[in-house]
């Protein structure tokens, strides 16, 4: 059975506080009620008091004129019952068969019935005021009614008083209750949004409470899932692409070697065509290709086991010229800033052809200028910047800029992840590539937009001491 929070802290307040206006009333009605006897008798004896004292005669407009101050009947009595005077000729008195008490040591009696209604009856003893004088005695009714009506009179003010309190903390008990589970039925629903795989960060509540604290401690558990779910995601795509490369691969690499061996036949059939400039660029890509596919076949992906000290300004050089031909197909210029002289580090020259290639290859997609809706290319021709220099000491920069309008939002946080691309015909690797080609030379590599540009910079040791590199990804 189902038992909401709400019910837990509403019945408990009301349930405690309506023992508590029970007991405050009980205790209220037996307070006024001895205090209501109390004042009666004390009003009886007063009263005997003063007929007892009295100097004139009790006769009954005497008695009458005390009971309209007192509202008792009183019937004067002789020792053998005869009634001397009375305010009420109706009743008849009981016979005194034992002394009464002095009037200060009057008490309430029993409630007798006499006629249609119900009495207080007490009887005092009235002293003679002469020798000749006879003893009396003095019957006094006081009416029940008028009893229950003082009592009613003193103990409905607080059976009201406790209902409106009662009404107030049951209506106080419930907006507590809401107030507390309204947050803790939003942490219920933010649980299960996380359950079904959302997990944008909920908001906080405004209260610095316990309530706040757990939705603090939800958002953590929230973030660390997300970033374990994009962890898992990669290692699954990992998987994926290392499942897949061996064979792509493997036909890439025979498709890539025939088209070299053609070309190589082609060109010793042909000698003229020996010194076409494009047919170099061509057969330098078909085995730059070559190699990498066998690095992939090799288990390489990449990775490489030593460093060899390089010239990276060759390389750059011998990369913009493999890669000329394209930008010059999509209207892009390519400007070389770098430095004149060489730089040398210590590296490995095939892993860093292919980031250099993959960083120009990227930079003249994303200068290619966007065609207007009428199908022409704007105005404003695409440019690529590549410069190289020696930013201190220990380390080189190669700074890749292009005035393509940047990254999209979507996967700015994701752009070195494998198989994370916003291009129509992108496959995800180009920069995932880079970076780990980058990692291995224990570089690091960024992106910012800077004047309306966007520059992916690389950083390199310029002089890194050869050491074995762990091979960081089981493809």
């Amino acid at each position: 059975m189902r038992w909401p929070l709400r019910y837990q802290i509403l019945i408990p307040m009301v349930g405690i506080m309506v023992c508590a206006i029970v007991s405050v009333t009980l205790l209220h009605a037996y307070l006024s009620t001895n205090q209501i006897k109390l004042q009666i008798r004390d009003q009886f004896r007063q009263i005997a008091h003063t007929l007892n004292e009295a100097t004139f005669p009790l006769t009954a407009a005497v008695l009458n004129q005390t009971k309209g101050l007192s509202g008792a009947d009183f019937i004067l009595v002789n020792q053998q019952g005869d009634v001397l005077s009375s305010t009420r000729p109706d009743f008849i008195p009981s016979t005194v068969t034992q002394t009464p008490p002095e009037w200060n040591e009057l008490q309430i009696s029993d409630v007798i019935q006499t006629g249609d209604a119900h009495f207080f009856h007490s009887v005092v003893q009235i002293q003679p005021r002469g020798r000749t004088q006879m003893q009396r005695y003095l019957h006094i009714y006081y009416p029940v009614k008028e009893y229950r009506e003082a009592l009613s009179n003193a103990i409905y003010p607080s059976l009201l008083a406790g209902s409106i309190a009662l009404v107030i903390v049951a209506f106080l008990a419930t907006v507590i209750a809401a107030r507390v589970t309204r947050p803790l039925q939003r942490l219920d629903r933010k649980v299960a949004q996380i359950a079904h795989g959302d997990f944008q960060p909920m908001v906080l509540p405004t209260r610095d409470d316990e309530i706040r604290d757990l939705s603090i401690s939800i958002n953590r558990m929230a973030e660390l899932l997300g970033d374990y779910e994009d962890e898992v995601k990669r290692n699954e795509r990992l998987k994926t692409l290392g499942q897949l490369r061996g064979a792509i691969a493997h036909q890439l690499r025979n498709a890539v070697t025939g088209c070299r061996i053609a070309l190589d036949l082609h060109l010793r059939k042909c000698p003229v065509d020996q010194q076409d400039e494009t047919l170099q660029v061509a057969n330098r890509q078909l085995c730059m290709i070559e190699q990498y596919l066998q690095s992939f076949l090799e288990n390489k992906g990449g990775h490489f086991s030593s460093l060899e000290r390089v010239n990276l300004s060759e390389i750059v050089s011998k990369v913009i010229s493999l890669v000329t031909p394209t930008a010059r197909h999509f209207g892009i210029e390519i400007k070389d800033a770098s430095v004149a002289e060489e730089i040398m580090i210590q590296g490995d020259a095939e892993s860093l052809e292919q980031l250099i290639s993959n960083l120009l290859l990227n930079a003249i997609e994303a200068a290619v200028p966007v065609e207007s809706e009428k199908g022409l290319e704007s105005a404003d021709r695409g440019q690529i910047s590549i410069q190289l220099f020696q930013s201190d000491s220990e380390s080189v920069t190669l700074e890749v800029q292009d005035t393509g309008p940047g990254p999209e939002p979507s996967i700015v946080n994701k752009m070195f992840e494998p198989l994370v691309t916003a291009k129509k015909d992108g496959t995800g690797l180009g920069l995932f590539v880079a970076r780990e080609i980058v990692q291995n030379h224990a570089g690091e590599i960024r992106w910012e937009r800077r004047n309306q540009k966007t520059c992916f910079i690389v950083e390199l040791p310029l002089v890194n001491v050869e050491k074995e590199c762990v091979e960081t990804t089981n493809c």
